[in-house]
């Protein structure tokens, strides 16, 4: 158990560490373009890099995923030849389907502007992005190879240096005086320079160069076949995330998507946690179960629900108590409009968060099919609820629509995992968890009720003061644990 315990730790506070590094530099990305831009310039621009990203999940087919699974089990026993044509057979498939991609991009480019976009800047703005198109391949591949191979380090700071080199590459362009063209040329050649930056150390951790090519057929039909569900997922989870901003960009002029890609970025920030912790486990989660190990897994599962609800609950209802505060302190007062979708995508986040390590359980222990429905069950209700709200209430329909999809993803995912694993449904865990919650945001807004202070000396006094009465309660209700995590520390210096 120690063993797990410290890799499960070690690699998912590692990956949360680079986490918000990332996270805090993408942001900081924002916030310069957000300023330098203006939002109508700023929403072109997120409107045309989300058009891209979301095309681009076609070629995805979950292979990702699937490499990443099978990279750990051939590990076990160092079937290194078979890892390095599991590594060709995804590189040559998804470097066909970028072609296919930067056909219809080009082709399509002129019209996609004038019907779509509606603005004359945006195909120069596609042309260049197809740089991004063709280079994303390598460094996406890269980082699956390090999550296979549990170099959380590794994984975790790709995507920290992408978002640096970005931020970095933003500056210089504006500098040269490209203005809108700035973060289009920044993704572009930061996409270059990561992949050289990191294709050495992943052909010496697969043994690349030492191994052989074996039974490529059989291979790439495995790992494709288990990729496809999981395109699925990672379909769905795309339109669920990007359909927002892709309807409004049809139905509401391009500063409200401007404003709202202010305030989805900042709430996703949170999903971070989750995500961290939910890649560590992934292969951990993968290797226990095929060792028939459910004891562990359920154990594992138990500790992350009730630990990471805990965790991101202060920092979920401080934003929503401040979100217009926080808007305006790093975009400027043009955003703030959009501080109400920025309160309901916060409260969906706090769902979100247990969700996906759920799916993420479900996906690693072979059941990535049954994820596949549920979240595209989810996107279909994301969809239907955009196209109903958007229209008439704008981004706040929006993160309504985002929000309640994402609460779906949560019910059903848990629903699944505990028929897996045959446990009960945590009820009283949730209960506790909600009633520890409601308490905090009660203190909070009654703090900030009764003090005329500044907005600065407001946002300390009560959230210090919210989380004080919020750990005793935490405390008094049993989630906090202190003899629980003196032992899992015990495990992890053994």
């Amino acid at each position: 158990m120690s063993t797990y315990t410290r890799k499960a730790v070690s690699g998912a506070g590692i990956s949360f560490v680079m986490g918000l590094l990332a996270m805090a530099v993408a942001y900081a990305t924002r916030v310069v373009l957000a300023r330098y831009l203006g939002p109508t310039d700023y929403g072109l621009f997120y409107a045309v890099l989300t058009f891209v990203l979301f095309f681009l999940f076609f070629r995805d087919l979950g292979l990702g995923h699937s490499l990443v699974k099978y990279i750990a089990e051939f590990k076990v026993d160092n079937r290194y030849n078979e890892i390095k044509t599991a590594i060709l057979s995804v590189l040559l498939f998804q470097l066909c389907s970028s072609f296919i991609l930067i056909v219809f991009f080009i082709g399509f480019a002129e019209t996609v502007a004038e019907q779509y976009f509606q603005s004359e800047k945006a195909p120069l703005m596609l042309y260049i992005l197809v740089v991004y198109i063709i280079f994303s391949v390598f460094f996406i591949l890269l980082k699956s190879i390090f999550r296979g191979f549990q170099k959380m380090f590794l994984f975790s700071s790709v995507e920290f240096v992408k978002n640096l080199l970005v931020l970095l590459f933003v500056f210089f362009f504006f500098k040269l005086g490209y203005g809108l063209l700035s973060p289009v040329l920044a993704f572009s050649v930061a996409s270059i320079l990561l992949f050289l930056l990191y294709l050495f150390l992943a052909l010496r951790l697969s043994q690349f160069r030492k191994s052989r090519i074996v039974d490529f057929s059989h291979i790439s039909k495995k790992v494709i076949l288990f990729g496809i569900p999981l395109f699925a997922v990672s379909f769905a989870e795309k339109i669920i995330s990007s359909i927002d901003t892709l309807v409004l960009t049809y139905f509401r002029p391009l500063e409200e998507v401007g404003i709202y890609n202010v305030v989805l970025p900042s709430s996703l920030i949170l999903l971070y946690f989750g995500t961290s912790v939910a890649t560590t486990a992934f292969p951990l989660v993968s290797e226990l179960w095929k060792k028939n190990d459910v004891r562990r897994l359920t154990e594992g599962l138990r500790l992350l629900h009730k630990y990471s609800f805990l965790a991101v609950v202060p920092v979920i209802f401080t934003i929503f108590s401040f979100s217009e505060f926080f808007i305006t302190l790093f975009f400027g007062a043009e955003y703030n409009s959009g501080a109400r979708a920025l309160q309901i995508l916060v409260v969906g986040i706090l769902f979100f968060i247990v969700a996906t390590i759920n799916t993420h359980f479900i996906s690693a222990i072979g059941k990535p099919k049954v994820v596949a429905k549920m979240i595209l069950v989810a996107a279909v209700l994301n969809i239907i609820f955009d196209l109903l709200l958007v229209p008439f209430l704008g981004m706040d329909g929006a993160a309504i629509a985002t929000a309640m999809s994402y609460t779906y993803v949560f019910i059903s995912s848990t629903i699944v995992l505990s028929k897996i694993l045959a446990t009960k449904y945590p009820f009283a865990l949730w209960m506790k968890q909600l009633i520890a919650a409601v308490i905090f945001i009660v203190v909070v807004s009654g703090i900030k009720e009764l003090l005329s202070l500044s907005i600065w000396l407001e946002l300390v006094a009560s959230v210090l003061a919210a989380i004080v009465i919020y750990i005793i309660v935490a405390g008094l209700f049993g989630l906090i644990d202190m003899k629980e995590m003196k032992h899992y520390l015990s495990l992890m210096r053994k």
